[in-house]
Parts: structure tokens; sequence; C-alpha cells
């Protein structure tokens, strides 16, 4: 499941993984506020949480993941993911490879570390 979270700049897609995510879930969560956010944003910022209940994703939904990262490649300016999971740092380290736009992984811990680098602008300088 998919939740969309508020109280981020305006500019910043922000979603908080939990269970079993589908492709429903990026179909009815995920695509269309991605789709209004670029109406007003060249380029926009994604905040990826994942929680404790986090199971994992659905093989299609691997597939829907792997069509908005290609189809979506240069519309993103700074990806976040927050997990405590090494399995899903581990991907989102290898995803880093294949977008052009820098993608940083936090534990759930360094929530605040990860806010302070999403207001940071698209040329600053990533630790």
């Amino acid at each position: 499941m998919l939740k969309l979270l508020s109280g981020f700049d305006h500019d910043t897609v922000a979603i908080r993984a939990s269970g079993v995510v589908t492709g429903e879930d990026y179909d009815q969560e995920l695509l269309p506020v991605i789709e209004d956010k670029l109406k007003d944003h060249a380029c926009i910022k994604l905040w990826y949480e994942f929680d404790e209940a986090f199971e994992g994703i659905s093989v299609g939904t691997l597939w829907d993941d792997a069509k908005l990262g290609l189809f979506h490649l240069t519309d993103f300016y700074r990806v976040a993911f927050i997990t405590d999971s090494r399995l899903v740092a581990g991907m989102a380290n290898a995803l880093a490879y294949m977008i052009p736009c820098p993608v940083k992984v936090f534990e759930r811990s360094e929530t605040e570390q990860a806010l302070l680098w999403m207001k940071e602008s698209e040329t600053s300088e990533t630790v």
C-alpha cells in the first residue's frame, strides 16, 4: 500500500510504502500525483519512505516501477529513500546508478537529515 504524505515542499511527491505495494497502488496513488506536480514544475523531488510494516513489492509492480523510472527519467532532480531494510537500501543504491539525479538512502532514524538534504538546491553538492 502507498500513502501520500503531506507537509513537504510543493515540488515534492512524498509517499510511504507499507505492507505489499501493488501496481494498483502505483496507478491510483503515485502516478496521478507525479503527473499533477509536473504540471507546475519542470522537475520534482521524490520522498519514498518504507515503514516497518513494509513487506515487499509485487512482481508486476517492479515492472511498473521500471516504467515509471524510464518514462520520468529526467523529471526528478532529487530522490530520497527512507528505510531500515538492507534489501530496499541495496535496491535504491542500484537505482541511483540508473537515473540522472542525486539519490540518497537514509535510515528512518535519519529523517531530519533526509529532510534537510531534500531542501538543498538542485545545484548543491551532495554528501
